[in-house]
């Protein structure tokens, strides 16, 4: 376990601000933040889908695991995006549609704005449902993983991504109460800073998924229960449509991630 004054610097130098949140009566609350930004409805794309190039902006883990079909993925953090827009758009000759994760992801909006800016694309709108709000609404129009189209099945409810969330100090007892677990940190080199949880027992996959799918299903063949952390809880819902595609039923995610945990100890 780490030592308090470490994990206490380490929370003052990430911060406490707080991302948006999506609710009823604003179900995308970035859009006042990107007034400039033309947006798409669901109802619409759909029934202009051919009409459109789209884009994922989302990182290459995010796209592999579930996608719009026919998206070219091109993640927006990536030094020559622009120019892979560029290119494409020459390419298709079509308006431009950016997707991330959905209705508080800013991603879509940053695509949209640079591709117009820095690539000349006039007609660059963001989808900002996302791929959680088209996979719902058009699942033969979804890939999941290897699958030509999305089983409406595996649609993972929000009730049952809450029951695999752990508060980071029940995560944290349950899995010193299972010694034989597995414990995985999807963190990536740059925001590990070599820190772990479990210093003799994490499992640093980063994004790999041919190495997940290899950790889980020894997991499941086993009987173990598997733990489940990343940066700050964001990637763990992509992650649990891997977990369920190969059956694995006994796993747990950290709320929050390390954030939640840096901000556990802070209250401390």
């Amino acid at each position: 376990m780490l030592n308090r004054v470490t994990l206490i610097l380490l929370t003052l130098l990430l911060g406490s601000s707080q991302p948006l949140l999506a609710d009823d009566a604003n179900p995308f609350p970035f859009r006042k933040n990107y007034p400039q930004v033309q947006v798409i409805e669901t109802r619409d794309l759909t029934a202009k889908f051919d009409q459109y190039t789209i884009v994922d902006v989302r990182s290459p883990f995010e796209f592999d695991i579930m996608r719009i079909k026919g998206a070219h993925n091109i993640p927006v953090a990536q030094p020559d995006f622009a120019d892979k827009v560029k290119a494409l758009h020459e390419k298709s000759g079509k308006p431009m549609v950016f997707y991330c994760n959905g209705h508080t992801c800013e991603k879509a909006y940053q695509a949209a704005i640079k591709a117009r800016q820095m690539a000349k694309v006039e007609q660059a709108i963001a989808y900002d449902g996302g791929i959680f709000d088209w996979a719902k609404n058009n699942p033969k129009l979804t890939q999941l993983l290897d699958k030509p189209e999305l089983d409406p099945k595996a649609l993972i409810a929000e009730d049952k991504f809450k029951a695999h969330l752990l508060e980071p100090q029940e995560f944290i007892d349950r899995a010193q109460a299972h010694p034989a677990a597995p414990i995985i940190d999807l963190r990536d080199t740059f925001q590990s800073d070599a820190i772990s949880l479990f210093a003799t027992r994490d499992i640093r996959t980063g994004f790999d998924i041919p190495k997940l799918r290899a950790i889980l299903n020894e997991a499941k063949q086993k009987g173990h229960t598997v733990f489940i952390y990343d940066a700050a809880g964001r990637q763990i819902k992509n992650v649990q449509y891997l977990v369920e595609d190969i059956g694995l039923k006994d796993y747990f995610f950290m709320k929050d991630g390390m954030l939640g945990y840096y901000a556990m100890i802070r209250k401390k």
